[in-house]
């Protein structure tokens, strides 16, 4: 057996090294033009009408479909500045309408404090008056007592010092004049 493989090894061996690659065989050459001719026609033919179509196709859809959302994200980005532009428009004349209503607000109140305060003031000056008036009204009934209190008892002293009675007259006259002083004062 071990002799067996040993012939067959040598007799393989004898006819590589006697025609070396039978591709290379110029004998072969013209059938290995005729299957490979017919391989590349048939393979040319299997491409060009099967398979080239089919990833034509494919890559005509995926132009197609990428130049679609290239337009839809053109479209809605133009959409969005729209949209961002009404939103900025609205949002400067909420501003505006906020900042004229605190304006407003702020005149309206400015008017009332000064109502408010015109009549406190005017109140006051009235109750400031009526006080003036009870004041005085006291005062000319306190020195109108006075008046006959210090004309009784400059009678009196009169007498007392002088041992004769007083004229009224010129006791009251002295007394109204002095009064008089007083009250300007």
């Amino acid at each position: 057996m071990i002799v067996a493989n040993s012939v067959a090894n040598t007799e393989v061996e004898g006819t590589h090294e006697a025609g070396g690659l039978p591709q290379l065989d110029a004998t072969t050459f013209e059938p290995q033009l005729a299957w490979l001719l017919l391989t590349f026609v048939l393979l040319y033919f299997v491409i060009s009408r099967i398979a080239l179509p089919k990833v034509t196709k494919v890559l005509e859809n995926r132009e197609e479909r990428i130049a679609d959302d290239l337009d839809a994200a053109e479209r809605m980005r133009g959409e969005s500045e729209e949209v961002k532009a009404v939103y900025e428009a609205m949002l400067a004349e909420a501003r505006k309408s906020a900042h004229d209503t605190a304006i407003a607000a702020k005149e309206a109140l400015q008017l009332s404090f000064k109502e408010a305060q015109d009549a406190l003031e005017a109140k006051l000056s009235a109750e400031a008056n009526a006080a003036e008036a009870t004041i005085k009204a006291a005062k000319d009934e306190a020195l109108k007592g006075l008046e006959d209190l210090a004309g009784d008892v400059t009678r009196e002293l009169v007498a007392k010092l002088s041992g004769e009675a007083a004229d009224s007259a010129v006791v009251d006259g002295a007394v109204t004049k002095a009064a008089t002083n007083v009250k300007e004062a």
